[in-house]
């Protein structure tokens, strides 16, 4: 729940009055209760008893939270296995079934609980007995098996430079010396990449007609190639229409575009007309940004194929999982969290990384402005990370993997497993007489 207030700040921060920005938080609410009303109103009129009520409450809850996730409006906040994403040991069956499957499992171990508290405490603890060695058994084998040192190192440098202030044209030039040096220090750590946040370019590169975007990027090119290292950098565009990018700059000066496909509602996506004016005033941008085509791997020369995700993509399993079937050995998450006010927020926005990591069985790179960067083992534990707020370079080997796991061959199976388990079981419930 604790990342679900970004929303309402956003709203605070952007609003015409203080007033207003307190309906938006309201509304946003508002909204995240519904959700929360609709399972409770489902829950409420279940007429099943014992294990198969079980069943339907982790089915329902399941199938709830990946609905609310769907469309342009779609949330994946406040989900169950983010509160313990810093015991990845639990969360390693989402490798089968994408964070569904732990949203499950947690509702149905906290189900038999009830049971157990209902006086049913043999038929709970049965059932607790076998779910508990199942899903700790499976997490403590496949922490084991891919906690294992890198055996073909690619060396990457996450990049934290804390750009949380506009840059004037003189701040320009300090960012340029602080990027040079930080460049040279990663290549004599010896860094192959370098992967710097979302939008850290300071100028919106226009690409029109006497844009700007030449001289940034030669200047992109000349660092990549005297240090003879891959950069990868987050930039705004403006080709026709605004874009959130992702560069990647070879040594050989070769330029590779990633544009976010998932756009962050009410911040870079606004609905259409009429309601865009309607909703303005309540701090809803007018501004929307051009979308990707579609989620694709960058492949710079021979070296390992790199999925880019930026920002608010991480929240979304697919998207990390489309990076893979593309071919990406690797992912890099490129983050402006300055926005996110407290590190609470911060904090459980980059926990995302520990289950997009256990889902695609791929190490992770993650870059923030001011926090939190880190590196992601594929058995989700982040095992280096750098201070928040401390602006700093991070240089860490990772492996290069090209497995795939259940989730990235099948995707949201889990998810529509329980709808339709939902379904069989409230329909077996009505013909059934009310427990008492």
């Amino acid at each position: 729940m604790v990342a679900g207030w970004h929303t309402a700040l956003t709203f605070a921060q952007q609003a015409h009055a203080e007033w207003l920005g307190g309906v938006a938080w309201t509304l946003a609410l508002l909204w995240f209760t519904g959700w929360i009303m609709l399972f409770g109103y489902l829950v409420g009129h279940a007429r099943l008893a014992g294990w198969a009520w079980v069943l339907l409450l982790a089915c329902l809850w399941t199938a709830v939270a990946w609905v609310r996730s769907l469309g342009a409006l779609g949330f994946p906040w406040a989900m169950l296995s983010l509160g313990i994403a810093r015991q990845p040991l639990l969360l390693q069956p989402a490798e089968l079934g994408g964070v569904w499957l732990t949203e499950w499992l947690i509702i149905a171990w906290n189900g038999a609980l009830v049971l157990a508290w209902q006086g049913r405490a043999r038929l709970a603890l049965a059932g607790l007995a076998v779910l508990g060695t199942v899903w700790v058994g499976y997490g403590l084998i496949q922490m084991r098996h891919y906690q294992a040192p890198p055996s073909k190192p690619l060396s990457i440098a996450v990049f934290q430079p804390r750009a949380d202030t506009p840059l004037t044209v003189h701040a320009l030039a300090i960012f340029d010396q602080q990027m040079d040096t930080w460049l040279r220090h990663a290549t004599r750590q010896g860094a192959q990449w370098a992967v710097l946040p979302e939008t850290v370019e300071p100028l919106v590169l226009d690409e029109t007609e006497n844009g700007n975007a030449v001289e940034r990027l030669q200047r992109w090119q000349e660092w990549a190639k005297r240090n003879q290292i891959t950069i990868l950098l987050g930039a705004s565009r403006f080709d026709g229409s605004n874009r959130n990018s992702a560069l990647c700059i070879s040594p050989r000066g070769e330029i590779h575009c990633y544009n976010k496909v998932k756009p962050m509602v009410f911040t870079e996506w606004s609905p259409p007309p009429p309601f865009n004016a309607l909703l303005r005033g309540l701090g809803i941008t007018g501004r929307t940004l051009k979308a990707g085509s579609r989620v694709h791997a960058l492949q710079v020369e021979s070296q390992p194929p790199v999925g880019t995700i930026i920002c608010g993509e991480s929240l979304f399993g697919w998207v990390a999982r489309a990076q893979v079937q593309d071919g990406a050995q690797w992912l890099a998450v490129m983050s402006n969290d300055y926005w996110l006010i407290g590190r609470p927020i911060r904090e459980q926005y980059a926990d995302f990384c520990v289950l997009r990591a256990i889902e695609t069985r791929r190490w992770i790179a993650r870059s923030s402005t001011v926090g939190l960067s880190g590196l992601y083992m594929p058995a989700g534990k982040c095992i280096a990370s750098l201070p928040m707020g401390k602006p700093n370079v991070l240089v860490h080997q990772i492996e290069p993997r090209t497995d795939r796991t259940l989730y990235v061959r099948w995707g949201d199976w889990w998810a529509y497993l329980c709808v339709l388990m939902f379904v069989i079981l409230a329909l077996a419930g009505r013909r059934s007489p009310t427990p008492k």
